[in-house]
Formats: structure tokens, C-alpha cells, sequence
């Protein structure tokens, strides 16, 4: 039953995504910045700095998260989820995931202690963390269809902003 639940909201949302796309027009590509890391010490900083200094005191060194993360504390919010491929961050579009990253989790409404980083990280450096958390997902599979694959097609309709928000 929860199954189909996260399945129909996804669909809902895929829909609508679609919806909004096709109302607005193509989304240009965007050019991604590389995940891996940079050997030159005053360049930019990669996905996998930027995760190290800003998001593994949270979320794990690994991106393995919060033991009971789906259970919400005594305010009600819901501690840090596993990045790595164990939990929801997959189901979420690039653009989504931007946003959580951006805005926070209850900048978005998504009823979680997370701040928002969009003072801290340029868009660049947003867009290489996120790519940094998406390598631990490689080989990992739901339903026989890697999840790379369906956060790929969730991301077609949703992809990353153009300019900074």
C-alpha cells in the first residue's frame, strides 16, 4: 500500500512537472560541474569538499544519515535521511533537490530541520554536491531499474535552475 502511495504521488507530480514544462517551453541543458575532486587548492571546491565541510555532520561522512530518520522528533520534523541511495533523496528531481538545498527543508514544506545553504554555496557548488551525492546511488536498483535512471526522468521535467535563485 505505501508503495503505490509514493508511486501515485510521484506520478502526480511527474504530471504536473510535464504540465509546467510544456506550458513554459524546453528548459536549455545545463552544464554540469564536475563531482570529483579538484587537485588545485585554490580552485573551485568539489561536490565531494562541499559535502565533507557542510553536509556530513548531518548527514554521515557516507551520506548514511540519521538512525530512525523517518520518524519525527518532539517539534515534529524529521531528522536528516540517508544521501547515499537507502532513502528518498533519489525520488526527488534535480530541480527539487536544488531547492532543498537551497531553501532548506522547511523552506519547501518538507517538514525537516535542514537550512537553507543558498548564502553559503553559489549555484555551481549546489549543483556539484548534489551531483557528489548522486555516485553513491550507482548500482543501486529499485524494482529491477537503477535509481539513477528514475531520478534522471523525474529531472527531465524538473531540471536544475538556469540562473541563481
Amino acid at each position: 500500500m505505501r508503495r503505490w502511495f509514493q508511486t501515485s504521488l510521484v506520478v502526480a507530480a511527474l504530471v504536473t512537472l510535464t504540465a509546467l514544462t510544456a506550458a513554459c517551453g524546453e528548459p536549455e541543458p545545463v552544464a554540469l560541474p564536475s563531482a570529483e575532486r579538484s587537485d588545485a587548492a585554490d580552485g573551485p571546491r568539489t561536490g565531494s569538499q562541499i559535502f565533507a565541510s557542510t553536509c556530513a555532520a548531518c548527514h554521515g561522512a557516507a551520506g548514511e544519515g540519521t538512525e530512525n530518520w523517518m520518524i519525527r522528533d518532539e517539534d515534529g520534523r524529521l531528522p536528516p535521511p540517508p544521501l547515499n541511495g537507502e532513502g528518498h533523496t533519489w525520488h526527488h528531481s534535480d530541480g527539487v533537490l536544488y531547492g532543498i538545498v537551497s531553501e532548506g527543508g522547511l523552506g519547501l514544506g518538507f517538514g525537516s530541520n535542514m537550512p537553507g545553504f543558498k548564502e553559503e554555496l553559489s549555484r555551481d557548488e549546489i549543483i556539484a554536491v548534489i551531483e557528489y551525492v548522486k555516485t553513491w546511488w550507482e548500482g543501486k536498483e529499485i524494482d529491477g531499474v537503477a535509481i539513477t535512471e528514475h531520478q534522471a526522468e523525474f529531472s527531465t521535467a524538473d531540471p536544475y535552475p538556469q540562473t541563481e535563485n
